[in-house]
């Protein structure tokens, strides 16, 4: 689910600002960004990250902020490097023949000379500042994802409802089914018998084997109870996502079976509505931790 929250934290020691975004995902992927100093919690962060979110992608930034920045840092030359530039500035000079000393500036305007370099705090005294910061920024990013959470679960309420209308309709039409195509059955064989009886015992030998092979009673007491498991988990606390994934793909084969046994039209129509319905959910059900 998608969520957005930012948090800025400051004391005398340290200012650092946290943004997090979250994006639908069918799995966890963590983006994130970080200031140098930073780094040595990375896989700290990604734990904590880990314990708040399940599913989805979360892109977050931390940055160390100062107001004196240049306190914060050690500034260093590279004499190596000096040295090294200052004899090849001069070895140019002569082999070009070009006058003049070499300007302070010159050696200045070269790569790498000036060092800049961020004091770095201990790790464990990052930790202490940082890890009430991830909690609020977090709590504040859930909230976001909660609601729009709500708003999901009474759009995927809607679509279930108009499964079990269609399924209601499916289980009325399933003791007319037989009936149906016996009266089909004994209309075909009266044309092409020519008025010749028909052996009523073989009559029923048929009817009773197309019976058993469009029975679909089995797949809607399973699709019954794969709705009820389905809406038993908007009651739970604890992610579902997968959960309904794992539901809607058992629903779906039941659904499809039904389709393939089914005789009549009205049937067949049913399916493609539940099925339709089937297919938001699963676009919806991506969305859901």
């Amino acid at each position: 689910m998608t969520g957005f929250a930012q948090f800025a934290y400051s004391d005398k020691s340290l200012q650092m600002t946290i943004a997090v975004r979250s994006y639908n995902n069918r799995f966890l992927d963590v983006n994130l960004r970080l200031n140098n100093t930073f780094s040595p919690l990375e896989d700290r962060i990604k734990s904590y990250i880990a314990s708040r979110v399940f599913r989805g992608r979360v892109e977050i930034a931390i940055q160390l902020t100062s107001q004196e920045k240049l306190r914060n840092r050690n500034i260093t030359i590279n004499w190596p490097m000096a040295m090294t530039y200052c004899g090849l500035l001069t070895e140019l000079k002569k082999s070009l023949n070009i006058p003049g000393p070499i300007e302070l500036g010159d050696l200045l305007s070269l790569k790498d000379l000036v060092v800049y370099q961020e004091n770095t705090y201990p790790e464990e005294f990052l930790w202490r500042k940082l890890a009430p910061s991830l909690k609020k920024v977090f709590d504040a990013l859930q909230k976001m994802r909660f609601e729009e959470g709500r708003n999901l679960g009474r759009d995927l309420l809607e679509r279930l409802k108009a499964i079990r209308k269609g399924v209601g309709l499916i289980s009325e039409k399933v003791p007319q089914v037989v009936e149906a195509y016996e009266v089909r059955l004994k209309e075909r064989i009266k044309k092409m018998s020519k008025g010749v009886e028909v052996d009523p015992i073989r009559l029923a030998q048929e009817v009773a084997i197309m019976a058993d092979r469009s029975d679909i009673s089995e797949e809607l007491i399973r699709l019954e109870s794969h709705l009820k498991q389905f809406e038993a988990l908007f009651k739970e606390s604890n992610p579902v996502g997968k959960k309904m994934e794992f539901l809607l793909q058992e629903m779906n084969r039941e659904i499809n079976t039904v389709g393939s046994k089914s005789l009549e039209s009205e049937i067949s129509h049913q399916v493609v509505s539940i099925k339709s319905e089937m297919e938001k959910l699963r676009e919806q059900i991506q969305n859901i931790e």
